[in-house]
């Protein structure tokens, strides 16, 4: 097996490059018409089209181009932005879902220094016309995303490529040959990776990256801006609710464990002290809206659902509501504040985790499932301060929770940790901020 990637300049790169090209461009109708299905349910999915292929806003030019694919990573960067506006930059940034895009205009959408938009289609015209229609300063990518007709053609047109909040899992790392080690090489094309812990920093080296290249700073979802209009907005729909009955939070739940989570919800509610159970469920995709509210409904519980509520700053939850049903995106930070204990999803599949960061940042102590690779490296220190609990199946999870939610004095503890974890691990957006700076430089 070869020790690295093939380097992206090389000519068995450049040749799969233009095979993958001749691919995408075979495959554009596909993509079409995935997005016309898609767009039955979320018509979002069809709206600014153009944008896919070069067009749409490109704001001034020298701006620091940003892309972060959805709403998880947009959330992510939002520190970071912010810090690049403080600093005197415009910012370009760039999503590829509509629900990114939401979240980006829930978050900038009123500051005339950041253009927003979807990200351009990865072929290598339509990157081309972006930027030449951008001229953007710097190409920030956030986490994980590897589109190469983005990265060969900033990097063709003089546009230095940078990764911030690098999230190279080890399980990407299985092999290094073949199409997906075609995709690693293009690691090397960043100019600056920044990422969280020297673990992550060891994987960047063995694809071979650079080590001066490469920069452990933290984790930026510690540094995010928290509204407090949210948080308000939480702690009032929570008083509907008796002051004595426990909350707990079902955050980014996936369709795979949704079956479990709910034969656990009704399991909890038949033990003595948890009868008053109430439960704030947030499904990680809105197409699963329906279906968790229906299958509540058919248990026997009393669901509301935030979309009937209408405006957050009236919105009144109703005294009777078993389960509140979050089916909206961008409130997150609404629903943590009414949880006694945070369960996060896609741990109870093979999936690595959901995001514990922001739970953890308002005080709201973790549990998940067995599957935790992804957030492995917020997960163990925050389990060594008593702040997170990993439970190897559905039946210890629900153990441990009734555990909890009936012993006030241990949840109380497991929140002081989630609130003293969270405390040390700041400062990741000023880092990364401070490693820009020599590069974006006149």
């Amino acid at each position: 097996m070869a020790r690295h990637p093939p380097a992206p300049g090389s000519l068995a790169s450049r040749l799969t490059y233009a095979a993958v090209q001749v691919l995408a461009h075979l495959g554009l109708p596909l993509l079409l018409l995935a997005m016309a299905w898609r767009a039955r349910k979320e018509p979002a999915h069809l709206a600014h089209l153009s944008h896919r292929f070069g067009f749409g806003p490109a704001g001034p030019g020298g701006a620091i181009w940003v892309y972060a694919a959805s709403l998880g990573e947009t959330r992510a960067v939002s520190p970071l932005v912010r810090r690049l506006l403080d600093d005197g930059h415009a910012v370009l940034l760039t999503s590829q879902s509509p629900a990114g895009l939401a979240e980006a205009r829930r978050l900038f959408g009123t500051d005339p220094r950041v253009t927003l938009r979807h990200v351009p289609a990865d072929l290598f015209w339509a990157v081309r016309l972006f930027l030449a229609r951008a001229r953007p300063r710097a190409l920030l990518v956030v986490e994980i995303e590897l589109w190469p007709a983005m990265l060969r053609e900033s990097v063709r047109a003089g546009v230095p490529c940078v990764m911030v909040n690098g999230n190279l899992l080890d399980q990407s790392m299985q092999r290094l040959t073949g199409f997906r080690g075609w995709v690693l090489g293009h690691y090397r094309l960043f100019t600056r990776i920044f990422t969280r812990t020297p673990a992550y920093r060891d994987r960047y080296l063995a694809l071979g990256v650079e080590a001066a290249r490469v920069a452990v700073v933290g984790e930026l979802k510690y540094d995010q801006w928290i509204d407090p209009a949210q948080v308000a907005a939480g702690q009032r729909l929570r008083e509907a609710w008796p002051a004595e009955a426990p909350v707990l939070m079902i955050a980014s739940s996936v369709k795979d464990e949704e079956p479990a989570l709910m034969t656990l919800v009704l399991g909890l509610r038949g033990r003595p002290g948890l009868g008053d159970l109430r439960v704030v469920w947030a499904p990680r995709s809105p197409q699963r809206f329906d279906a968790v509210a229906e299958a509540l409904e058919l248990a026997g519980l009393t669901v509301a659902r935030r979309s009937a509520m209408g405006d957050l700053a009236a919105a009144r939850l109703p005294a009777q509501a078993d389960v509140l049903l979050g089916d909206s995106t961008g409130e997150m930070n609404v629903w943590y504040p009414m949880a006694d204990l945070v369960f996060v999803g896609a741990s109870l599949t093979g999936d690595g985790g959901h995001n514990i960061m922001e739970p953890m940042a308002l005080g709201r102590p973790v549990v998940m499932g067995p599957s935790i690779y992804g957030i492995a490296f917020a997960a163990e220190p925050a389990a060594r301060m008593g702040a997170f609990a990993s439970l190897p199946d559905a039946a210890a999870l629900e153990a441990r929770i009734a555990t909890l939610l009936t012993d006030r004095a241990a949840l109380r503890r497991m929140a002081e940790g989630a609130r003293a974890f969270s405390a040390t691990q700041t400062g990741a957006a000023d880092r990364t901020l401070a490693g820009l700076r020599a590069l974006l430089s006149p």
